[in-house]
């Protein structure tokens, strides 16, 4: 019986060793892992293929049941090819870069330009025209799918993303413009976001920058001059000293900007009495950004680092002037003009973001850990000077005081399990926000408010190569409690707590050569804080803006279909908004003649979305070209009957980059926005603007000069009719959009740093 005991023993370790698992870790001589690429298993007796994988986006890959078979073959475009025989795992693989590859790619331009990832659309930068751009401002315009807006960017049919550089989410879209294009590698588009990420995320740009070797010290500094109707000025110096396996790195930046829009808008108000507003509104604004970064990174190992980084803002105050102007008319008879001169006065103290992290590997276990603490306070005042023909003049003065305080964490852990990758996870995020507001006249109410959230969300997610494609699968529950607090009295009827759950999955596959990606995911949209408050803001006697504390978080439904083949990427997408949260007007009850401007929810709102792009390339010109349409369906139910607002919106882009042969690269930018219908909103005015840049570098692209204008014709001009219960507006507007800017940037020996943090509780922070 023993020695039966003892065969069955060694058949069984026979048989484990057979179906061996060989796993294991890809990265750059950097540390950073090497997504996508191409894993073969090739038999020990003869070399013939036997399975291959991919690596995942951690570098992370695994194959089941090697067989006895222990020979592999690792590739990856820019890379020298690896081929080696292991005995054990997981095993870690340093890659090393192909610099003749890498020269073949910047002439020949081997190189694809795009290609589906498990996650979205990737677009290549290193070695591409893309990175002669300037900075990632100048490179996420080229970037099919998004559009470049007045206050960011916005993808098609999603509205704005979040935006992270090597896995760091941006709160200041300003560090877009300190990021050198030359430094980015590539660009992913991920219009579909797993659990992963916060379920308030729809969409995410995710930027990954090339290594860049050396020690020592080293710095690039940049300055820019811009000028139309006013002056503005940018200066940048990013600086990093790096020995062995620690680096010490840091930002300063300074922005000046001064601006002005123009806006002429009537408002009908029809109750008891038809009121009827034209209005001129001209407001200008002189504000500085002062940013300060400081970090350490130390790096054990190629798996293994910590860091800190602390950023400081003190920015000086912001002034703003603001003149509004009112015909007020009763039925059609002439009522009263209002004449309205406004001063204010925004006061930043200063603001600290700490972030610490640990990222890491134990065995085959990935872990990364993130930490944050934010805290800051502002206040403005605000001194209102009203004017009336016929009735009496009013001096209506305001002080509001915002103090923001936020800790969050997040750890996530990523192992192989079944020939895939497991990743689970939790965030926890503790935020206390106190909102006083003061107007000493009485013409608004002066409030004090409280704000305390906590929100838990575990996370897991699975991810594995399957025969017809590569699955992804997960799941979020978010639980959130959140306490309202007026003048220091619990406020029962706007507090509450709740859960959800919210899944995703998506498939990814290969027809021919077409790329296809099918997912469906569910997130949420929750008010900001601004939403959240009751505080009534004045801008004339018939015309007041609030908050509202009773609002419901949104509940998003999302199908998505996005493919590429060749220069050729499409997406098509249905989303369905419960709960969607809508600006709205209704009257004030004890004077109909004055409308609050608010938010409120609706029941469904549901649209489709498609988008193209065809970026060929011909020689030195690089032409892309990008079209989409979206279209609502909404019936809005007012008091005068119901409102179809369902008008598709059509909107196209045309880009072309010219790199000349010495150093010269030209660029021109067209963009057009058509009439159409968002929400309760109809856009009344075709939109299209054009940008243009000339870019020279010198001394083998250590200096360079830019020059480059924006809305150069002037034609970023919106107009659009919102419509409310009882009332309806109709704006149109104009911006100090047209302007020439002047840049000089230059590098000596512009290592970077190897910060690894990413962050936690962004969601917050933007709400905050």
């Amino acid at each position: 019986m023993r020695k039966v005991i003892l065969l069955l023993s060694l058949l069984l370790n026979v048989i484990i060793v057979s179906a061996q698992n060989i796993s294991g870790t890809l990265v750059g001589e950097d540390g950073a892992p090497i997504s996508f690429a191409n894993v073969v298993l090739l038999s020990s007796r003869d070399s013939a293929f036997v399975q291959g994988t991919i690596s995942n986006e951690q570098g992370a890959f695994s194959i089941a049941e090697a067989g006895g078979n222990n020979i592999l073959r690792i590739s990856c475009l820019g890379f020298v090819t690896v081929t080696q025989a292991y005995t054990r795992y997981p095993v870690t693989i340093v890659m090393h870069e192909d610099a003749n590859m890498m020269e073949e790619v910047v002439v020949n331009g081997h190189r694809p330009a795009y290609k589906l990832t498990s996650e979205g659309l990737q677009t290549n930068v290193q070695g591409t025209v893309l990175s002669k751009m300037g900075t990632a401002d100048d490179v996420l315009k080229h970037i099919p799918g998004l559009q470049k807006k007045n206050s960011g960017y916005e993808v098609f049919g999603k509205g704005s993303p979040i935006i992270y550089v090597n896995g760091r989410l941006l709160r200041d879209l300003s560090e877009l413009d300190q990021l050198k294009s030359e430094d980015i590698k590539n660009v992913e588009l991920i219009t579909s976001p797993g659990v992963k990420y916060d379920a308030t995320v729809k969409a995410v740009v995710k930027i990954t920058t090339k290594p860049i070797k050396g020690e020592g010290f080293g710095f690039d500094v940049r300055s820019g001059y811009n000028q139309w109707e006013y002056a503005g000025f940018v200066e940048q110096l990013n600086w990093n000293y790096r020995r062995n396996k620690l680096d010490i790195f840091g930002t300063v930046y300074y922005r000046k900007s001064e601006g002005y829009s123009e806006s002429w808008f009537t408002q009908d108000t029809r109750v008891d009495t038809l009121w009827h507003q034209n209005n001129y509104q001209f407001a200008k604004t002189d504000v500085s950004n002062f940013t300060n970064i400081v970090g350490v990174n130390y790096a054990f190992d190629e798996n293994n680092s910590i860091g800190a980084k602390y950023t400081l803002k003190a920015n000086p105050d912001g002034k703003y002037h603001t003149i509004f102007n009112t015909d007020m008319y009763a039925d059609g008879e002439y009522y009263d003009y209002l004449a309205n001169d406004l001063n204010a006065t925004a006061y930043y103290n200063p603001s600290h973001l700490v972030n610490v992290y640990y990222k890491g590997k134990i065995s085959e276990t990935e872990i990364d850990f993130n930490a944050d603490y934010l805290f800051d306070k502002s206040s403005d005042n605000t001194v209102q000077d009203e004017k009336s023909s016929n009735k009496e003049d009013r001096l209506v003065t305001s002080t509001n005081k915002l103090r923001n305080e936020l800790f969050a964490a997040k750890l996530v852990l990523s192992h192989p399990l079944f020939g895939g990758n497991v990743v689970a996870g939790a965030e926890y995020t503790h935020t206390e926000r106190e909102d006083d507001y003061i107007n000493p006249e009485g013409y608004v109410l002066t409030s004090f408010s409280q704000l305390k959230e906590q929100n838990i969300s575990p996370f897991l997610e699975y991810n594995r190569d399957t025969p017809i494609g590569q699955l992804s699968v997960g799941t979020r529950y978010e639980w959130v409690n959140f306490d309202y607090y007026e003048d220091g009295e619990y406020m029962d009827g706007q507090s509450r707590s709740f859960g959800n759950f919210f899944p995703s999955i998506s498939l990814g596959s290969e027809i021919g050569k077409v790329q296809l990606q099918l997912s469906y995911s569910a997130k949420t949209r929750r008010p900001s804080y601004q939403q959240l408050s009751n505080n009534v803001m004045y801008a004339n006697r018939f015309t007041l803006q609030s908050g509202n504390p009773r609002l419901k978080h949104e509940i998003i439904h999302n199908v998505s279909l996005m493919g590429a083949w060749q220069f050729m990427q499409f997406s098509l997408d249905y989303t369905d908004r419960r709960d969607a949260i809508i600006y709205w007007g209704e009257q004030v009850e004890d004077n109909p003649a004055a409308t609050l401007i608010s938010f409120k929810n609706l029941n469904s709102l549901k649209s489709v979305s498609a988008f193209m792009s065809l970026a060929p390339k011909f020689g030195i010109w690089a032409p892309q070209l990008s079209f989409g349409v979206q279209k609502q369906w909404l019936n809005l139910e007012t008091s005068t009957g119901i409102l179809r607002m369902n008008k598709p919106l059509f909107t196209g882009a045309f880009n072309n980059t010219f790199n000349f042969n010495h150093g010269w690269v030209v660029s021109a930018e067209m963009n057009y926005q058509s009439k159409g219908d968002t929400e309760n909103c109809s856009e009344t005015k075709n939109v299209f603007y054009v940008d243009a840049g000339i870019t020279k570098f010198f001394f083998n692209d250590k200096l360079s000069v830019k020059l480059s204008g924006t809305d150069l014709f002037h034609g970023m001009k919106s107009g659009n009719r919102m419509y409310y219960n009882k009332a309806s507006s109709l704006q149109i507007s104009q911006y100090d959009s047209r302007q020439v800017m002047f840049t000089v940037r230059y590098k000596f020996n512009a290592t970077r740093n190897k910060y690894k943090g990413s962050g936690a509780g962004e969601s917050e922070k933007e709400r905050l």
